[in-house]
């Protein structure tokens, strides 16, 4: 039986024999893809939480965001993406947290190309453009 995929989820079902992914799903199992790559299941519904960081329409809760120097202004908290993860007993690094927010900010808050050109000047790889975001945590 295949396998359901998205991101870093692999989807685990009911009455399923192999156990072998890493996300557990109640609802009814996933038979295709839609549109945005999203399991769903035979009514079309998708089979991914939208309280999900790595929902693409996941809407971070603003309660939670915490004052972002260099982008000054809030962004979501690397924790309030680790406790999706933590409640459904998955694994996942600050580092990859670090990630999930930052595709969240280039879809939701509206940054365009002159401020990716800052952003990621001097950078060579994600891991500086993290320590411009995260300077109190690099980590080299």
């Amino acid at each position: 039986m295949e396998k359901f995929k998205y991101g870093p989820l692999i989807w685990n079902c009911i009455n399923e024999d192999d156990e072998s992914g890493n996300y557990f799903w109640n609802g009814k199992p996933p038979v295709k893809y839609d549109s945005l790559g999203i399991p769903v299941d035979e009514a079309g519904m998708q089979c991914l939480s939208i309280r999900s960081p790595v929902h693409p329409t996941w809407q971070a809760d603003h309660k939670r965001f915490e004052f972002n120097e260099y982008m000054n202004q809030p962004i979501p908290s690397v924790e309030q993406v680790k406790e999706w993860f933590d409640d459904n007993f998955l694994i996942v690094s600050p580092k990859q947290c670090k990630k999930y927010i930052i595709k969240w900010m280039s879809q939701n808050l509206g940054i365009n190309n002159e401020f990716y050109f800052l952003l990621t000047k001097d950078s060579n790889s994600l891991e500086d453009v993290m320590d411009k975001l995260w300077p109190q945590d690099v980590h080299r």
